[in-house]
Parts: C-alpha cells; sequence; structure tokens
C-alpha cells in the first residue's frame, strides 16, 4: 500500500458501521482492511468511468 497517511477519523452511521463489520467478519477481514478495499474499489471503478484521477506531486 505504500506510505501510510496519518490516521484519519471516520464518522459512519450506526448501521453503516455494522454492514461493514458484517462484511469484514465474514471475510474474515479487520474492518480497517475491509475499508480500505473499499475504498480501492470506489476509485479503480470511478476511474474506469472518469478517467485517471490527477494526483499532485509531493514535495
Amino acid at each position: 500500500m505504500g506510505v501510510q497517511e496519518a490516521p484519519y477519523s471516520l464518522r459512519l452511521e450506526h448501521e453503516v458501521m455494522q454492514k461493514i463489520r458484517v462484511l469484514a467478519a465474514k471475510e474474515r477481514r479487520s474492518i480497517n482492511m475491509q475499508l480500505c478495499i473499499a475504498v480501492e474499489s470506489y476509485l479503480n471503478q470511478y476511474e474506469q468511468e472518469h478517467g485517471e484521477i490527477p494526483v499532485p506531486a509531493e514535495d
């Protein structure tokens, strides 16, 4: 995954978090990994539909 960013506090509705817990347990993953996979999947889908997302170079 490369260099990690500083932790980010993510606020979710209770029901959404419960569903993520169920999926993570079903897939035998941590909640963090389940969220990482979901975000990566969304980004891949978005880029397929709209093209690559430009990321500014770090100084």
